[in-house]
């Protein structure tokens, strides 16, 4: 009955030795390739020196860019701020000269300076790009026509502070031959001034001697355009223009009753004939006879 039970429940057997692993065998390292190293240029930049470890002359070396490029500042800084208020002080006096008129009473009306730089630098001839028109004969023509007759090849003046060519005189110089002088203030009018008649810029002194004043020109937008203008007295323009005994004189400004007033004995706007008052004394037209 033993053997049974024994053979019955047999011993476990032993589990099998394990097979002995082969042993790690180190892997030879696989064969690198040295690549030879390029070196890098370096740029120079800004770097802030050492204070403490860096000799005095190398520092010195370092800190002169720097000092250089301050002291090339403040001194294009200091150029441009003395240009602008050198700008700003030119433009307050040229303002200040333009607001404010000049007598200049050391020049008489009779220098021949002052009448050689009239003629020579201001009054000149602008003739008409293009033929213009024969003008019609105008009342006053007629008028003087029929207390002097047809006169050819006069001589006439004509200033008006502005506005264009006055037909009458526009008529004598064209169909009669008629020669002179047209003087306008404003630049605009002078500037459009055509006709074998010598052109002026200037205005009627009220004074013996010449001035220059400032000249306001309405625009558009009620805007006003200021210019500079040289007033001269009627006797510089006259021996200026060459015409010291003119035909015909056609005057118009505030300025006129004093310029005839200034005028001297010997003048020849004397005996005068159709003269014409409007506006208080503001417009006159004279007609000369030649003595």
């Amino acid at each position: 009955m033993a053997e049974k039970k024994i053979q019955e429940n047999p011993l476990p057997e032993a589990p099998p030795e394990p097979v002995d692993k082969p042993k790690d065998v180190p892997r030879p390292l696989p064969k690198t390739t040295t690549v030879p190293i390029t070196p890098v240029p370096t740029t120079n930049r800004f770097s802030i020196p050492s204070l403490t470890k860096t000799p005095p002359n190398e520092l010195y070396r370092k800190l002169l860019p720097a000092i250089l490029f301050v002291l090339t500042f403040v001194t294009v800084m200091t150029m441009l701020l003395i240009y602008m208020d050198t700008v700003a002080m030119g433009a307050q006096q040229f303002r200040l000269n333009m607001s404010q008129d000049y007598e200049l009473a050391s020049i008489p009306a009779e220098s021949p300076i002052l009448i050689a730089y009239v003629r020579q630098l201001h009054l000149a001839p602008r003739p008409p790009k293009n033929p213009p028109p024969v003008p019609n004969i105008t009342d006053r023509v007629e008028v003087l026509d029929r207390l002097y007759g047809e006169i050819y090849n006069g001589t006439f003046v004509e200033i008006l502070p502005q506005g264009d060519r006055e037909p009458t005189t526009s008529y004598l110089e064209m169909v009669r031959g008629w020669k002179g002088v047209a003087v306008r203030a404003a630049p605009r009018d002078f500037l459009s001034l055509r006709g074998a008649a010598s052109a002026l810029h200037a205005c009627l002194s009220p004074t013996a001697h010449p001035r220059e004043v400032s000249y306001q020109e309405p625009e558009g937008g009620g805007s006003l355009f200021s210019s500079r203008v040289l007033c001269l007295p009627l006797h510089t323009l006259l021996l200026a223009a060459g015409v010291t005994r003119p035909h015909y004189a056609l005057l118009a400004g505030r300025s006129v009753p004093a310029a005839l007033r200034r005028l001297p004995a010997s003048a020849a706007l004397q005996e005068a004939i159709n003269v014409e008052h409007v506006l208080n004394f503001t417009y006159f037209a004279l007609k000369m006879r030649t003595r």
